[in-house]
């Protein structure tokens, strides 16, 4: 055996330190390291002074061990592993419990603090920094050593060792993490590419072990897809044929189950989400049912596992993607906003429209400025509006700048089934006059807008106020009174001012088509 420094207080808080830096992200070569040199020291000494020492620092690195360790390095950890379980789990032992019969997470954070306290020669009162429930001598007993050395086993190869707590595994523990991430809306992975792999799980597998979770996190997880949040057209795809694909596999027969033996889904999708990662494996179902329920949920798991239940939660699911997949993905229908936008004498409602666009700061609202903006966008591009003399008409101006203004308000990103109409109608428009003289002095009406709001600074919803009440006068002279400093008709129409505004939107859209990294699929076809 190599030579090792000598175990000193020191040492111990040393080496405490760097097993916890594993955890943290260490490069993969020193973590190679520290993991063999605490495999050597424990098949050498699996009963030795130090033994604890060196199984709770494969304990520490047991996630990395299980996971990203060179060759070699995972089947030293499990030989010492197993060495000092078989070397200590039958010790005498008074103790009616042990610290590793408890869940692993509860103590995992702790454990760098715990070790260099385990041995320095003061008692649980005199340590004013020992804040465990169990005693020191209860942590190092022999047999809680052993049981901690399963455990280590469990994390690094899932499965493998009998006898210990139902544990949820580390991965499916970053699984839960990553899912409340995407669903309180800060996400810390790509939801695209997380929810398209449980998808393609469920798809692959309608039968297996996981189904029940997997079936429970779409669920959770379908309002998210559904937000406009998500680009690509491909993962609402994944999760619809997921969910077409375990229906048959769950069957339609009905249970034994009486009112209220099924769980309702709630209304927190992070937490139910969190549910569904541990009905994914048999260490998180035997958490659920070893704790009673968590995340507030009490349930008996058999209700959470019931065909009959399970069926249910996949059709709400997928009938929400579907219509939130042709919401987003699809061709919308505007021609029945004919009667919400036009008056008895066919002119444009304008101040209907101006307030519609007005609520584009609301979220809740995104739906309906979308369609209004359609709606001007495809009347635009057919011609509809009337015509003056010498160029644009009111009508006709006004039409181009209600759908410029609605991407300056849209609050999500802009979905596909309106970004392609949006697109193709604008391309439409041409862009030379932004290279040629300004027929007419003074500031366009756009910019002076925005030198006019700038004075209601701060005011929520001035700026659209404002915009608005321009727009009804421009359209509708005869019907609302000009608003202070109004513009020329001629200068709203005029080419290059809505050349500028096209130009700027056009940017905003490919921008955003940009973004789509080319796999949104579903372009909207036709108007």
């Amino acid at each position: 055996m190599r030579d090792f420094p000598a175990i000193t207080a020191d040492r111990v808080r040393e080496l405490a330190d760097q097993w916890d830096a594993v955890r943290e992200g260490r490069s993969k070569d020193e973590a190679d390291r520290l993991v063999r040199d605490c495999a050597e020291r424990l098949t050498a000494e699996p009963t030795g002074e130090h033994a604890y020492l060196w199984t709770l620092g494969l304990l520490m690195t047991a996630e990395h061990t299980g996971w990203l360790t060179g060759d070699g390095v995972e089947g030293a950890a499990l030989v010492a592993l197993d060495a000092a379980d078989t070397a200590l789990r039958e010790r005498p032992c008074g103790h009616r419990w042990h610290p590793y019969e408890d869940d692993l997470g509860e103590r995992q954070d702790g454990l760098a603090h715990l070790l260099p306290l385990l041995r320095n020669g003061r008692s649980e009162a005199e340590d004013e920094q020992w804040r465990d429930t169990a005693t020191k001598e209860q942590w190092l007993c022999p047999r809680n050593i052993a049981g901690y050395a399963r455990v280590a086993i469990d994390v690094i190869d899932p499965g493998a060792v009998a006898d210990i707590p139902p544990r949820l595994p580390l991965i499916d523990a970053r699984k839960a993490q990553h899912l409340r991430s995407i669903l309180w809306d800060y996400p810390d992975v790509d939801p695209a590419y997380e929810l398209s792999d449980y998808a393609a799980a469920l798809r692959d597998h309608p039968e297996g072990d996981a189904r029940a979770g997997l079936v429970v996190i779409l669920h959770a997880a379908c309002w998210y897809a559904v937000s406009g949040r998500i680009r690509g057209k491909w993962v609402l795809d994944e999760m619809v044929q997921a969910l077409e694909a375990v229906l048959p596999a769950l069957g339609d027969e009905p249970c034994a189950h009486r009112d209220g033996e099924h769980p309702q889904a709630g209304d927190d999708p992070a937490a139910l989400a969190t549910v569904g990662v541990h009905l994914l494996s048999t260490g998180g179902r035997g958490v659920y049912r070893r704790r009673g329920g968590i995340e507030g949920w009490h349930t008996p798991l058999e209700g959470w596992l019931c065909p009959a239940f399970l069926a249910g939660l996949a059709r709400e699911a997928l009938d929400r993607l579907l219509a939130g997949r042709d919401k987003l993905f699809g061709t919308r229908d505007t021609a029945h906003l004919d009667a919400e936008y036009l008056l008895p004498d066919g002119r444009l409602d304008i101040d209907t429209l101006t307030t519609t666009y007005r609520q584009s700061w609301v979220t809740e609202h995104d739906e309906l400025v979308q369609n209004a903006a359609l709606w001007a966008a495809r009347r635009w591009a057919a011609g509809d509006g009337d015509g003056d003399s010498g160029g644009e008409g009111r009508e006709r101006a006004v039409l181009l700048l209600l759908a410029c203004w609605a991407v300056d308000g849209m609050v999500i990103d802009i979905p596909r089934s309106v970004l392609g109409v949006l697109q193709e109608v604008f391309e439409r428009v041409d862009l030379a006059p932004l290279d040629e003289p300004c027929p007419h002095p003074g500031e366009h009406p756009w910019e002076g807008l925005e030198r006019l709001a700038s004075r209601g600074y701060g005011v929520v919803g001035y700026r659209d106020t404002l915009i608005g009440a321009h727009l009804n006068h421009l359209c509708a002279p005869g019907d609302f009174e000009a608003p202070d400093e109004p513009f020329a008709p001629d200068a709203w129409s005029c080419h290059r001012h809505v050349a500028g505004r096209v130009r700027d939107v056009l940017e905003v859209l490919y921008e955003v088509d940009e973004s789509d990294e080319g796999d949104a699929g579903g372009d909207a076809d036709g108007w």
